[in-house]
């Protein structure tokens, strides 16, 4: 099984998975993953690319019989049908978020963000129907 949690930046995902997994599940965050492709920015197309390879990273995971967390932002509609069609994955979307709550203090964007489209900033996210 894979679920993948999606979101604005802020909104929560990694710790919404962390408090879903159980022992011998497998989480995928964005963030980390993002260290796996720095060749990768926040331009639309990376977005797909990095949403792609995350796909499929789940995909053969949980060939492998492990049940996969992925919590990354995902925020086009095709792009979620494109990734939803390589893994099969339930999506959870997670509203909230935006910077500057309490609970999620604003850091400002770093100059790759501030170069690149930076989700919940400079782009909107499209929130999510299939459940």
């Amino acid at each position: 099984m894979i679920v993948w949690l999606t979101g604005n930046s802020g909104a929560g995902k990694t710790t919404q998975a962390r408090k879903m997994m159980r022992e011998g599940d497998i989480l995928l965050d964005g963030d980390e993953l993002r260290e796996c492709w720095p060749e990768l920015g926040f331009s639309s197309a990376d977005r797909w690319i990095s949403n792609i390879r995350t796909a499929h990273l789940a995909k053969m995971l949980e060939g492998q019989g492990f049940r996969v967390y992925v919590a990354t932002i995902c925020p086009y509609r095709m792009l979620r049908d494109v990734v939803h069609g390589i893994t099969g994955c339930r999506f959870l979307y997670l509203g909230g978020g935006q910077p500057n709550s309490e609970e999620y203090p604003y850091e400002p964007p770093t100059k790759k963000e501030r170069l690149g489209s930076f989700l919940g900033v400079t782009v909107k996210m499209k929130a999510q129907v299939r459940v």
